[in-house]
């Protein structure tokens, strides 16, 4: 019998993972079992088109990175599904280029986290540590303070005003001049 305070998780396979809510809904599996999230807001999304944009082009001229958009899924942890709001990955992780359906089956080497007013502490708190443990380094957006924090896994974190160009150790050549992420 499971012990109440400590279910049994159990793994879903990708079928019964896109089964799981409907086409509105977005989730992500987290210990084994679906985790739903709750709608972003407008200036939510348009800081993640604007990210969007500067991976792009950041990878148009860095062909060693793909980028990704967000509600793609990544391996973070056995029974553990990540959608970040965008992720940089290594183009070696793919050979050939060729990307295949399915959830990555590793995590993002770089993961983008957009927060919002329904961010919970606890729910950041559990991503955070779950990113840090798989080995991603984490830029956290927070539209609000008009700033980010670079988190890295191995060193300490390192913060961006709104008026600072964010670069991450490790992707060379990389600059997101903040205050392009909330102009309207």
């Amino acid at each position: 019998m499971a012990d109440i305070a400590n279910p049994i998780k159990t793994r879903m396979t990708w079928e019964e993972f896109l089964a799981a809510g409907e086409e509105w809904q977005r989730w992500e599996l987290v210990d084994g079992e679906a985790e739903f999230m709750s709608p972003a807001g407008t200036r939510h999304g348009k800081v993640i088109s604007r990210l969007d944009s500067r991976l792009d082009a950041y990878c148009a001229t860095h062909r060693e990175w793909i980028a990704f958009g967000a509600d793609t899924t990544f391996t973070i942890a056995p029974g553990t599904w990540r959608c970040p709001d965008a992720a940089l990955v290594r183009a070696e992780r793919f050979p050939g280029r060729t990307i295949p359906e399915g959830p990555a089956e590793f995590p993002p080497a770089v993961a983008f986290e957009v927060l919002w007013p329904g961010d919970t502490a606890r729910r950041v708190a559990r991503k955070r540590r779950q990113y840090q443990e798989s080995g991603a380094i984490q830029v956290w957006i927070d539209s609000d303070k008009r700033a980010a924090e670079v988190a890295y896994p191995d060193r300490a974190s390192r913060y961006f005003d709104g008026q600072s160009t964010l670069t991450i150790d490790g992707v060379d050549g990389f600059m997101l001049e903040m205050k392009s992420l909330f102009e309207v």
